[in-house]
């Protein structure tokens, strides 16, 4: 299969993980424009991830329904192309929640690789410091 020469919604990615167990894959469910020229956000769900989380049956979180990422993600993440996909719905009410706050001026989007991001939201979903190893 050839890899895309741009990023499109609906384009299915197998990305970088934390360690062996978490080999998550990043949908492009929607793409929007900087409103200050600060080029894309694009509003991905990250997949097949263990993410722990203790108020879940099993402890363990395996999906992100809505992450917005910038170009930067996208390059630091060693995506490789799977293929096509539906945008899947659910990340639909994470992005209105975002996008609400966007508006707001309190909410802003990834720059860092999919690693970085599973360990931000783990630590943020377990009071852990991200300043702590």
């Amino acid at each position: 299969m050839t890899t895309p020469n741009h990023y499109a919604v609906g384009q299915l990615w197998a990305c970088k993980g934390r360690h062996a167990d978490e080999q998550p894959t990043l949908l492009i469910n929607r793409i929007d424009q900087h409103p200050l020229g600060g080029g894309n956000i694009y509003h991905v769900t990250l997949d097949a991830l263990k993410i722990r989380h203790p108020g879940l049956p099993g402890g363990y979180m395996t999906e992100l329904e809505h992450a917005p990422v910038t170009d930067q993600t996208l390059q630091r993440s060693e995506l490789r192309f799977i293929g096509l996909r539906e945008p899947n719905p659910a990340y639909e009410k994470g992005y209105a929640q975002w996008r609400q706050a966007f508006d707001e001026g309190v909410a802003g989007s990834f720059g860092v690789s999919t690693p970085t991001i599973l360990e931000i939201v783990e630590r943020r979903l377990n009071d852990t410091p991200l300043d702590q190893p």
